[in-house]
């Protein structure tokens, strides 16, 4: 009996460390919940604050942008297509004068934007109506707001004049473009093949067609002589002279024999050397017969 006292002691003394370690646990328990609601509050607190100060930083840059675009240092002014300014400047123009270009852009209207959410294609569209341009780049800068223009011309290949001191009447294009307009003869000359007509032979005979056969035949010319031409006479188109840098030739009418008489030419230029007479031209305008024209002694 007294064993079994022993007993029941003994298991009412585990149950109370039982429960006592129970308790022990559950107040490190809600300590540990307490601290762990601390911090959870702390970094809501920490995150609304982070929250709070990017919000605060957006609006500030928001407004701060606002402000800076509203300078007038970054709009162009209302008048900037109305007559030449600062505000633009046309670039690699050789042949076109810049009022041509300028007059060209009159019509297109500025809009109460920033420069750089200005549209260049008016700009463009604008240019490229112009025979001679082939490409337009347009750059925008700003403070000042102001527009760089980039023209890129055609390369003339032919002038077309009435005579060799005045000004060109016409030229053709590398790329096939016949020019007429007067505003764009500032062409230069040099190393520039030249026609030589007259106002009537310009208005009935002149075309692109007819300057590439003509280009045809002095590109023989060159082939057989060796030597640049330096122009080609068709005021009268039934007696043609060309031009080379030694000695004038003259090709007659330029029919389809003419190329096959070129081709003499190769032949009779190392003759030269041995006249001593000053010639005025080589003659190859009869289909069969060559003669060297001599200069009449004064």
């Amino acid at each position: 009996m007294l064993e079994n006292f022993e007993n029941n002691n003994n298991t009412t003394s585990n149950n109370y460390d039982d429960f006592e370690d129970e308790f022990t646990y559950g107040k490190h328990s809600v300590r540990r919940k307490k601290l762990e609601r601390k911090i959870r509050k702390k970094r809501k607190k920490i995150n609304n604050l982070k929250a709070f100060l990017r919000f605060l930083v957006t609006v500030l840059l928001l407004v701060g942008c606002y402000f800076i675009l509203k300078l007038p240092q970054w709009y162009l002014p209302s008048d900037t297509f109305k007559k030449p300014t600062d505000n633009i400047e046309i670039m690699n123009n050789k042949i076109i004068p810049d009022y041509v270009i300028y007059n060209s852009l009159k019509d297109v209207k500025v809009k109460k934007l920033p420069i750089f959410f200005v549209s260049v294609r008016p700009i463009m569209r604008q240019i490229y109506k112009l025979p001679v341009i082939k490409k337009v780049y347009v750059r925008r800068y700003g403070f000042p707001a102001r527009l760089q223009i980039i023209v890129r011309e055609r390369t003339p290949i032919a002038l077309i004049k009435t005579n060799l001191k005045a000004q060109p009447v016409a030229f053709l294009t590398s790329d096939g473009v016949l020019v007429t307009n007067k505003r764009y003869m500032n062409v230069p000359d040099k190393d520039v093949l030249k026609i030589l007509t007259t106002p009537k032979g310009m208005k009935n005979d002149i075309s692109v067609k007819k300057i590439k056969e003509i280009e045809h035949i002095v590109k023989d010319v060159e082939t057989y002589s060796n030597e640049k031409v330096e122009y080609i006479d068709i005021r009268n188109p039934n007696d043609v002279f060309v031009k080379i840098h030694t000695i004038n030739i003259r090709l007659g009418v330029l029919d389809s024999t003419v190329y096959e008489r070129i081709k003499r030419i190769y032949t009779i230029l190392p003759q030269i050397a041995d006249v001593d007479s000053k010639i005025q031209y080589i003659d190859l305008s009869w289909d069969k017969v060559n003669y060297l024209k001599l200069q009449k002694v004064k």
